[in-house]
């Protein structure tokens, strides 16, 4: 980015409303995220903490035998690898792997849990896996894991990444949705032949959250002990229908906010049933 565009962003994001809540709004929960963008430039949802990840060193290494690429975790994951797609260039694993961090930092709000022992003896069900942190967070402490990634660029990586535990993980090729064919599979018809109790239900599928939770109704209604962490910044008016649909069960959920293209606005939602 030019200096020439952070200057412009700089004062459009950050000095013109900062001063301007500062006088007719000063109780404005917006006022951190406007000092932030005049601080660093930077306008990303993980403000507050952004640039102390940017100063972190991360080393990429190869695997022998694979040819994939991967990071050990931090600690207290120290020993556990996250591998990635071969077609990924170095300095796009770097960015990544330090957003995937930052959005699981305690401050942030895309966490998807506070403490680790959350999950313990938990069935998790991982929808929208992608290159599957979470799951590889949680091995230790869960039941099982179901992962669900359609996108061939992911398969190889999660195999290899879940290779010390193939005991107690199951990838699933499809799209989770609200309806069953050769590419899709609804979360109901998944566990009608399955244990339905103590399970976590992560979703982060780019705004399709909402046909994956109309196929997962019998669950909401019948299973015991489900918690959640449901994505809900993709869609404008995803807020409205997905509390919509958790309501309907008497779900208790709090809503996590944070900044998304300069405005407040909903992340996720976490809760039981």
């Amino acid at each position: 980015m030019s200096k020439f565009v952070q200057g412009f962003k700089k004062i459009i994001y950050g000095y013109i409303p900062f001063y301007y809540a500062k006088v007719f709004n000063p109780q404005s929960a917006s006022l951190p995220y406007y000092k932030y963008v005049i601080d660093y430039h930077n306008s990303h949802h993980l403000f507050l903490f952004r640039h102390e990840y940017e100063m972190m060193e991360i080393k990429i290494e190869e695997d022998k035998a694979s040819g994939l690429p991967y990071v050990y975790l931090p600690h207290p994951n120290s020993k556990k690898r996250l591998f990635f797609s071969k077609q990924m260039t170095h300095e796009a694993i770097k960015k990544l792997f330090m957003t995937l961090l930052m959005e699981q930092d305690h401050r942030s709000p895309h966490r998807y849990f506070d403490h680790i022992e959350e999950f313990k003896d938990k069935v998790l069900l991982d929808v929208g896996a992608a290159e599957g942190i979470l799951s590889l967070m949680a091995i230790e402490q869960v039941k099982h894991v179901y992962l669900f990634e359609c996108s061939e660029d992911w398969i190889d990586a999660l195999n290899k990444t879940f290779e010390p535990w193939k005991d107690k993980v199951t990838i699933i090729k499809k799209f989770v949705s609200d309806k069953d064919d050769e590419n899709n599979v609804s979360l109901d018809t998944f566990f009608k032949d399955k244990p339905q109790n103590n399970l976590f239900l992560k979703m982060d599928i780019e705004g399709m959250e909402r046909k994956a939770l109309s196929g997962c109704r019998q669950m909401f209604a019948n299973a015991g002990n489900v918690s959640f962490a449901i994505c809900t910044y993709h869609r404008k008016d995803d807020l409205s229908v997905i509390s919509s649909f958790l309501n309907t069960y008497h779900c208790n959920y709090t809503n996590q906010t944070g900044f998304f293209a300069h405005r407040l606005k909903s992340v996720l939602l976490r809760g039981t049933n």
